[in-house]
């Protein structure tokens, strides 16, 4: 289809965006919306959108290159760029779903247990399930009591946010003796949990 004249400039007055960008697509997803721009209309170039917008060209670009992306858009090079949805596919885009979706059982299972169950029975090289049997409860126990009745206020407020200073040191100092790694301290951060590290 050729290009259908549109009132660009009016549409794109009365939109709302922080950004020009956001401005633009704005404008293209209610004329798609309201069948001012059907399936198969061929959008203007870059440019000329730009110029009638007063506009960048790299700013209507970016605006396209979105769309594209959301599914709005289809470009072919060459030939140009062209509304890829009806005004019935632009509307249910942004329509909240009436029913719940369905899940598989695997994802009703996964609801059901909050996402994560723990096994009765340790498997062999389960990647974050340790054999809790072989864990040291007893001497944990009576280290924790220890250590609260000695210290118990301090433990409760905000400690240092790289670790506790002596346990750093005495990472470091297990690290220059096992591992033969010069370290201080000072470079040394505790983290909460493997999953905290590959976040950071």
């Amino acid at each position: 289809m050729n290009p259908t004249p549109v009132p660009f400039s009016a549409l794109f007055t009365r939109q709302n965006g922080s950004t020009l960008r956001e401005k633009v697509c704005a404008m293209l997803r209610e004329a798609m919306a309201s069948a001012t721009l059907p399936a198969g209309t061929r959008l203007p170039s870059s440019r000329l959108l730009a110029s009638d917008l007063s506009l960048s060209r790299v700013t209507v670009e970016a605006a396209y290159s979105q769309l594209e992306s959301e599914g709005y858009l289809s470009r072919k090079s060459g030939r140009g760029t062209f509304v890829a949805i009806s005004p019935s596919v632009s509307q249910n885009r942004h329509r909240p779903a009436s029913a719940a979706p369905q899940l598989s059982a695997r994802g009703g299972q996964m609801v059901a247990g909050g996402g994560c169950n723990d096994p009765l029975f340790p498997h062999a090289f389960a990647a974050g399930s340790p054999d809790l049997r072989a864990f040291p409860q007893p001497l944990w126990r009576r280290l924790t009591q220890q250590r609260l009745r000695s210290d118990s206020t301090s433990l409760m407020q905000y400690g240092d946010p790289l670790g506790l200073p002596d346990l750093r040191q005495a990472v470091a100092h297990y690290l220059a003796q096992s591992r033969g790694v010069r370290c201080s301290a000072d470079q040394v951060m505790i983290l909460t949990s493997s999953q905290q590290a590959l976040q950071m």
